[in-house]
């Protein structure tokens, strides 16, 4: 997976930007609250991403924060709800109101983004209620949330471990580890004593 790219801003489009890396130009899809916080062209820019594989081509999806980025990977988990609804989603209302909406069961507000209907929003609601409380748990703890933390404590949950003390094993885990998911996971376990 291409987690981030670094690069020149070589050109901007209503829904896309060019990023020039290594002499390669880039189509990087953005949500629209990426465009207004763009350098001018010529710039530097970084943005997080996420390339999506599919049966007719791969496109890439690009972010100013990682929380937009894991946001947008949370709803692509949900059924029914493709890439394209995603960006919408994070464009159209925000990864700060999307979790409120989530968490408060509006399901009106997330049945204002285009491509999600009545049934699609109370899935969301339904299938990541739980995840971004558990985000919020690790935010909360930790102070940031990265994939690599939010994948850990999953993976950690599954393993048997109490939440708390998991969240606890990841903060003494150092900011070492923090990146990677595989070793933040063998080093909570260290703490763990297991």
């Amino acid at each position: 997976m291409i987690a981030h790219v670094n690069g020149t801003l070589a050109d901007v489009f209503k829904d896309a930007v060019i990023v020039e890396v290594g002499g390669i130009g880039l189509h990087v899809q953005v949500p629209t609250n990426v465009l207004s916080h763009l350098p001018s062209p010529g710039q530097k820019v970084r943005l997080y991403t996420h390339l999506a594989v599919r049966e007719d081509g791969m496109e890439l999806f690009g972010f100013r924060e990682e929380t937009d980025r894991v946001a947008f990977l949370q709803l692509l988990a949900v059924g029914g709800i493709g890439p394209k609804t995603a960006l919408a989603a994070i464009s159209q209302v925000g990864t700060g109101r999307l979790w409120s909406a989530i968490l408060q069961e509006d399901a009106a507000l997330l049945s204002t983004v285009p491509g999600i209907g009545k049934k699609i929003a109370q899935r969301v609601i339904v299938e990541l209620k739980d995840r971004i409380q558990k985000q919020h748990l690790v935010e909360t703890e930790l102070g940031t949330v990265t994939s690599a933390s939010g994948e850990a404590l999953a993976a950690l949950v599954a393993l048997g471990c109490n939440e708390r003390e998991a969240v606890e094993a990841i903060r003494l885990a150092g900011p070492q580890a923090q990146d990677d998911t595989a070793e933040l996971v063998r080093a909570a376990l260290r703490n763990l004593g297991k």
